[in-house]
């Protein structure tokens, strides 16, 4: 099991039914290839986490890479996982304001250069503490 995780800047406002229709196709080819994830949209930011046979995200994140909505991707993770974050999801998805994401403990900045070093700052772990405070 592998993930991957990065952070992009949004080219192009997205309108809430565009975005429900990606989500649709997304969703789709996610449960086709055993994907589970999250994707957070902000108008300004993507926030991504992928999960799944390392194979099959690397295609998907090369697709993702050439993306026209996004860019500027930076990779927060990308390792071998022991499990699933979101095993049930084919792709969660939430529309967040930059200050929801920005009030979070460890939030990691676009602009910055080096990645947090302690296990409770990683990135992954910002996701999960943001979705426990939104779905709480």
């Amino acid at each position: 099991m592998h993930h991957i995780m990065y952070i992009s800047t949004a080219l192009v406002i997205v309108q809430e039914a565009e975005l429900q229709e990606m989500l649709i196709q997304y969703r789709r080819n996610n449960l086709r290839d055993a994907i589970t994830g999250l994707l957070l949209y902000s108008g300004e930011h993507y926030v991504q986490l992928i999960e799944g046979a390392e194979e099959d995200l690397r295609r998907l994140f090369a697709k993702i890479s050439k993306d026209y909505h996004h860019t500027n991707l930076i990779k927060l993770a990308d390792g071998a996982i022991r499990q699933r974050s979101f095993e049930n999801w084919s792709m969660g998805f939430r529309s967040v304001n930059e200050q929801g994401l920005a009030s979070l403990p460890g939030y990691l900045n676009p602009t910055r250069t080096t990645l947090p070093h302690q296990p409770e700052e990683s990135p992954v772990h910002v996701l999960q503490q943001f979705l426990q405070q939104d779905l709480a």
